[in-house]
């Protein structure tokens, strides 16, 4: 059983495509010449840093749990926003932020692996500009790659001092994960860079050798889109001081604009932003109205009503008025 409560097995089932080889899919090309030009990208500005990347194949539609027991040991870890509440995970081992502090305090990548230590908030700010440059770098390389199924336009986010909570902040969802063995200061250091992009294809087939029965997918998406889903509607957020809610009794008033009746947030169980809507009426009853938002589709075209003229039995049959 996953963390979300959510087994595996059925997971499989619903991914199952509708037809042919659920092994099969296009798969981005070029991704690791793409790596290597983006880190070379990334490292040109750094003088005296003189990166050369080689990257390992890529690993395809890997579950959390892999992706953090591939993070380096003692490495520093960030996470990437990808929109729509979606995060990746961007790692630089040991060797990789020894030299890119050095390079910025020195001018060169000293000789020798550095003593282990653990990252601080002085490495994660010192190696942000090249991990933003290096994701700039890699959506302009693969923009008009077909079969890239992830998002491009990742930005950084946060550093986490204690990659051990990953498995609570990110869903149970598959990821791909690119590596790089990094050559520093010509020789002088060795490093690793890693990547984990969340899987954001519609159709999301078993990896090979885990194929589900033929016919499973579409009965079981059918049940699952059939399930009731909980949504909660919230007209206001307020942040008080802790010594203020204490306070808090019977008759107290808490005022706020009426304007935020125009931004109710439409939320799931967990709280997550789903859609934006606005506070109104039907009928006697209040209701909210769904406004234009991420994760919210078009409203449907509705049809022009029938002419009376063209629908009227004369118009139709092209007779003329009865006799008198």
């Amino acid at each position: 059983m996953s963390p979300d409560g959510f087994n595996p097995g059925l997971r499989l089932k619903i991914r199952a495509p509708k037809g042919g080889d659920a092994g099969q899919r296009l798969r981005a090309d070029g991704v690791e010449p793409a790596l290597a030009r983006a880190l070379g990208k990334a490292g040109a500005p750094y003088e005296g840093l003189s990166l050369a990347a080689k990257p390992e194949a890529p690993r395809w539609d890997l579950p959390l749990a892999d992706v953090i027991a591939a993070l380096p040991e003692g490495g520093l870890v960030c996470l990437l926003e990808a929109g729509q509440d979606r995060r990746a995970i961007c790692a630089l081992d040991h060797g990789a932020v020894d030299a890119l502090i050095e390079v910025q305090t020195t001018g060169r990548v000293d000789k020798g692996p550095g003593l282990p230590r653990a990252p601080t908030r002085i490495d994660a700010a010192l190696t942000r500009d090249f991990v933003g440059l290096f994701l700039g770098a890699l959506a302009g390389e693969l923009a008009d790659a077909a079969g890239v199924d992830w998002p491009l336009g990742l930005t950084y986010g946060t550093h986490l001092p204690d990659p051990r909570g990953l498995e609570l902040l990110l869903p149970d969802h598959p990821c791909h994960l690119f590596q790089a063995a990094l050559d520093l200061g010509e020789g002088a250091k060795t490093g690793s860079v890693l990547l984990a992009v969340p899987v954001t294809g519609a159709d999301n087939p078993a990896p090979k050798g885990n194929t589900p029965a033929p016919g499973w997918g579409q009965p079981w998406q059918e049940i699952v889109l059939a399930a009731p889903a909980m949504l909660e509607a919230v007209l206001l957020r307020q942040t008080l001081p802790l010594s203020r809610v204490e306070r808090l009794q019977a008759g107290d008033v808490l005022p706020f604009d009426r304007s935020d009746l125009a931004s109710v947030a439409i939320c799931d169980v967990r709280g997550r932003r789903l859609f934006s809507a606005r506070l109104g009426r039907a009928g006697t009853r209040r209701a909210v109205n769904l406004t234009a938002g991420a994760g919210l589709r078009p409203a449907a075209p509705t049809k022009p009503p029938p002419d009376p003229v063209q629908q009227s039995p004369a118009a139709t049959s092209g007779s003329g008025p009865p006799p008198a």
